[in-house]
Parts: structure tokens; sequence; C-alpha cells
């Protein structure tokens, strides 16, 4: 009899030895793997993005030019500290746009960005040498930084980049906002006085498929040098998009009444995954100060056209076939057409 009692009891141990072992298979193992994968660990990769171009003028004054051109390299490092903490340092190697044009064989080094930023549930900060958030919205609409800049870019109505702290807070899925204090000067330039430009900015998506952005800028010195910039963009089930933006700034330079206008629009359309057609217009003008018969911004005021064929053989690697034309405002200044074949290579 007690041989009988013993062999049960040592096959209900060995039963639930199965089912202990059992339970720690399917219940804690899963739980020690999970907590694994969601540790996180510090990390961080280089980057590198050069942009070339050969380019040969057919009419006006651009018919006597043609070369092969290194635009510009950008090299950086970013890295991940943890979820909340990420830092970026980014060198812009090219040629200051103030060279003459015989000097611009030369090559300089320029911090593009160096920051570090702090991210958390809906709230994001940058300080340091950071990206601006005033036009990051139509370059990543645009996609061709490497062929064009954005019309306030390409005409100096604002930086890509300068020293500062950034605020930017998510209100909703559909709505976001940005509240920015730089020195006001760009990356390329050190300001040591006390002048600081701010300015205020909100995206806005509703419906899904149209995005719209208001910012507005304030630098005072004596008057005030203010900036306005509305866009909106309207995209088509990812086959075609077209966007607007327009840009006026008052008293540039902090000269009372002289101030400039500047209109973009452009559009795309994607054929399919590698080829996209893309076409843009900008017009920028200044207006006739009182007692003066011209525009005082005359021999920078005309109208810009680009359009042509994108391709994308792989990944990170864009060129563009695209002519390029500037039809000055100033009777007594010719213009001048290109076509150009633009090469975005990303590292």
């Amino acid at each position: 009899m007690i041989l009988i009692y013993l062999q049960q009891l040592i096959i209900f141990i060995v039963k639930n030895m199965k089912l202990n072992r059992l339970f720690f298979i399917l219940y804690i193992l899963p739980l020690i793997s999970q907590s694994q994968v969601n540790e996180f660990t510090p990390s961080g990769k280089p980057f590198a993005t050069i942009y070339a171009n050969f380019h040969k003028g057919i009419t006006g004054s651009a018919r006597d030019e043609a070369a092969f051109e290194l635009v510009r390299g950008y090299i950086g490092y970013e890295y991940y500290f943890s979820p909340e903490f990420y830092a970026k340092i980014n060198v812009d190697v090219g040629s200051p746009d103030d060279l003459s044009p015989l000097s611009k064989i030369r090559r300089y080094a320029y911090f593009k960005n160096a920051f570090v930023r702090y991210s958390k549930n809906n709230l994001e900060i940058e300080f340091g040498l950071i990206n601006l958030k005033q036009f990051k919205l139509q370059e990543d609409i645009w996609e061709r930084r490497y062929l064009m800049k954005t019309i306030a870019d390409e005409h100096r109505l604002g930086s890509s980049a300068d020293l500062g702290v950034n605020f930017f807070y998510r209100l909703s899925e559909k709505i976001v906002a940005d509240f920015t204090i730089i020195n006001g000067e760009g990356y390329s330039s050190l300001q040591m006085d006390d002048r600081f430009k701010y300015s205020l900015g909100s995206t806005v998506r509703i419906p899904k498929n149209f995005t719209s952005r208001i910012v507005y800028d304030i630098l005072h010195n004596e008057i005030s040098e203010t900036t306005l910039l509305l866009f909106s963009s309207y995209d088509f089930r990812s086959k075609w998009n077209i966007a607007a933006e327009y840009i006026v700034r008052k008293n540039n330079g902090w000269k009372d009444n002289h101030n400039i206008h500047g209109l973009s629009v452009y559009g795309k359309y994607n054929l399919n995954e590698q080829y996209q057609l893309f076409a843009r217009y900008d017009k920028i003008k200044s207006n006739v100060l009182k007692g003066e018969s011209l525009p005082w911004h005359l021999n920078a005021d005309g109208t810009a056209l680009v359009a042509g064929i994108q391709f994308r053989p792989i990944n990170k690697i864009t060129m563009a076939l695209n002519y390029h034309d500037w039809y000055p405002r100033a009777a007594n200044m010719e213009g001048g057409g290109f076509i150009f074949l633009d090469l975005e290579v990303k590292m």
C-alpha cells in the first residue's frame, strides 16, 4: 500500500514539473524576451550627401557657359543617447554665396548643424546650430533641394539653419506648432550682438491630403524686419502633388519700406516608382520707393522656370534632367536658359 502511495506521489511531482516547465516556456520566457527587445541601446551612424551637376547654357547670356560642377557636400554624424536625447553634427562643404564666380573653385567648410534634441511625448526641443522649420516642409514636398532651393532660401529671405533654440509641440495628429529664437544671421555667420529673431509657425493637415503652413518672424533693430510665409499643398493619392508658397519681407535690411514679395508654384507627377515629372515657377519682385521710378531691388527681381524629369535608379541615388530659365525684370538685363543634369547621392 505504501508503495502505491509513493508511486502516485512521484507521478504527481513529475506531472507538475512538466506543467511548471510548460508555464515557464509559455509565459515567463516571452516576458523576458520582450523586455530585452524593448531595452534601448545607444547607437549612432555617419552620413554624407553630395550634390553635383552638368549644365549647358542654350539661350540668352548663358550660351557660352558649360561645366561639370560639384555644388555641395554634407558630412556628419548622428547619435541617439536614449529615446529622449539625440545629437547631430553636420559639416557643409561648399563655396560661400558671397564669393565671386572666379573663386567658386574654392571650398570652405561650415558647421551646418551641431545641436542636441530632447523629445518627450508631444514636445520636442532643439538647442544649438539647428535646422529651421520655416521652410523645411516646403523642401520635403518640393523634393529637389539638390537642384534648386525653395524660394525663401534661394533669395536669402531666410536661412535653413541658425544658432538658437526651437520648441516644437504636437497639438494633435493634424495640428503642430513651433516657436524659435535664433541669432538671425544664418549658419555661416556668427552674431555677437543682442538682437534675436523670433519666429512662430504652425502646420495644419486638414483634410489629410491637404497641408498648410504659416510662419511669421521678426528681427528688430531700431525698426523691425518682418517676414510672413504662407504655404499650401494638395496631394492626390500619392500620384501627383501641387503646392504654392507666398512670402513677403518688409523693411529688408532694416530699411524702411524696402519690401520684397515672392511667389512659388510647383508640382509633380509620379509616372512610376522610378520616374517623376516636375515643374516650378517662381516670381520675385520689390516695390518702388517714393520719389523713384524703378524698384529698389530691380537687379534681383525676375521670374524663374524649372521643368524636367527625375529618375531614381536605386534608393538614395537621384538624378534629374531639367530646363532652368531666368527672366530678369530689368529691361537692360538678359536672362539665360540652361539644360541641367543634376545628381544627388546619399550615404
